[in-house]
């Protein structure tokens, strides 16, 4: 089935009319993209898609949204599709799991093509039972409303929706620029608790446009019959109108879920669930010593260049280390190893409680360690001390040997910053949201 079709036949208006009312705060702000287009989807009933997404809270720790936490919690791994039908339909409105942040190309091809279906209001006269529009109208400017020949072409699409079940009306406008990437939509005119007259909303119209274009002569304002939804529509957004309907899987049991995703889904999972149980998905996932470097914080290379995660919670809260530095593999004993991870701990003695000694005392890495240890010291005078006698060396020295915490602490960053200003992106989240120190890094900015 395609995707288009499968929406069509999936849509539930009562869900979307719920959703309409929540989403007053995001059409009141006047302009972005089609608001429409992600309350028409988030009201399509897909119950496959919501078991995909109740597995992770089954088997993972990945997502964090409360009702997929709080169901799983009632009712563990003995639920029925009424169970999910009267939690998340009824109770919750809540329809479907779809990531609305995807950004992939097939998303953005069926995006387009629902805005199209909802602007001409081919969407809603499919739904007659619950919707009706009640007026059509076209805002249109003479070719001197603007300055410049390539904005001419700027036109405004109007229509009333009544919502039966509330019986309210909606004045909508679709907004469609010649000089823009895309269509803007702007909201809700007016919402009217009873049918508005004809020459209501042709002043309202006339209104709207003047605030921009003062001139009422440049303005041109047309009622119509309808807007003719073209098929031509369903071929220009080609990509977006083949879509197939993917039907999610769902599993009963843990190791199910995880060799499908090993194979065919997604690897993030896999990577979370090896890393929460070792034990079990250890040898499944991780097939080189490098792809478990990377997972203990090893170097990473990126379009930026080389960076390292720096870890600050304590090594004994840490099982995935704990299990890879055990005696059951020899991966504590790869000073090559070692040295790839060794710099982003700030926990560097837990750390090496891990190491065997003859690896802590050997050539490539004592000189290491005893750097590292340096700068565990309370001493903050001796820190930037270093810092003033190593400035050539400063960028290395604070990204593999100093600990995160110096990106909290007021002090050290100051004298980091008056040292290289390049340091201010470098601020820890804590320490930007105190102002008095901001004030601070700004004003030795400003001097430069």
């Amino acid at each position: 089935m395609r995707e288009i079709d499968y929406i069509y036949q999936n849509f539930d208006p009562s869900a979307f009319v719920k959703n309409l009312i929540k989403s007053k705060k995001e059409y009141q702000n006047g302009w972005g993209q089609n608001f429409l287009v992600d309350i028409v989807l988030d009201s399509v009933r897909d119950i496959n898609q919501l078991k995909y997404t109740i597995n992770q809270y089954q088997f993972t720790n990945i997502s964090k949204i409360k009702a997929f936490k709080d169901f799983v919690k009632k009712y563990g791994d003995k639920y029925s599709d009424e169970d999910i039908e009267n939690y998340f339909f009824k109770k919750m409105n809540i329809l479907n799991s779809r990531e609305s942040d995807d950004l992939s190309d097939d998303l953005y091809d069926l995006n387009s093509l629902i805005a199209v279906h909802i602007e001409r209001g081919e969407f809603f006269r499919h739904f007659k039972k619950d919707f009706d529009i009640t007026f059509y109208g076209q805002v249109t400017y003479t070719k001197h409303t603007y300055n410049d020949s390539a904005s001419f072409g700027t036109y405004r699409d109007y229509y009333c929706l009544h919502v039966k079940s509330i019986n309210k009306f909606y004045l909508l406008f679709f907004q469609h620029d010649s000089f823009a990437s895309g269509m803007e939509f702007a909201y809700v005119t007016k919402i009217f608790n009873k049918k508005p007259l004809t020459i209501e909303l042709m002043r309202l119209m006339k209104k709207g446009d003047k605030e921009t274009h003062p001139d009422k002569k440049e303005i041109i304002v047309k009622q119509y019959q309808t807007f003719k939804f073209d098929k031509e529509y369903n071929r220009i957004f080609s990509e977006g109108y083949k879509l197939k309907h993917e039907i999610k899987p769902h599993f009963s049991n843990e190791d199910d879920y995880f060799k499908y995703h090993n194979t065919k889904g997604k690897k993030s999972i896999t990577y979370e669930m090896a890393l929460a149980k070792p034990n079990k998905y250890f040898k499944s996932y991780f097939k080189d010593w490098k792809q478990i470097s990377r997972a203990l914080g090893g170097p990473i290379s990126s379009s930026y260049g080389i960076s390292r995660p720096k870890i600050k919670e304590k090594i004994k809260d840490n099982p995935f280390f704990q299990f890879v530095m055990s005696d059951k593999l020899n991966y504590r004993n790869n000073i090559k190893f070692i040295d790839e991870i060794i710099y982003s701990y700030d926990d560097l003695e837990g750390f090496l409680e891990y190491v065997p000694e003859k690896i802590q005392n050997s050539k490539a890495l004592k000189e290491e360690i005893r750097i590292l240890r340096l700068f565990r010291v309370k001493d903050k005078k001796f820190i930037v001390k270093v810092f003033q006698t190593n400035k050539d060396k400063l960028e290395d020295l604070v990204k593999s040997y100093m600990p995160s915490t110096i990106f909290d602490d007021s002090y050290l960053m100051n004298e980091l910053i008056k040292l290289d200003h390049n340091f201010s992106a470098n601020i820890g989240e804590r320490l930007k949201k105190d102002k008095k120190f901001m004030l601070k890094v700004n004003k030795l900015l400003n001097k430069k």
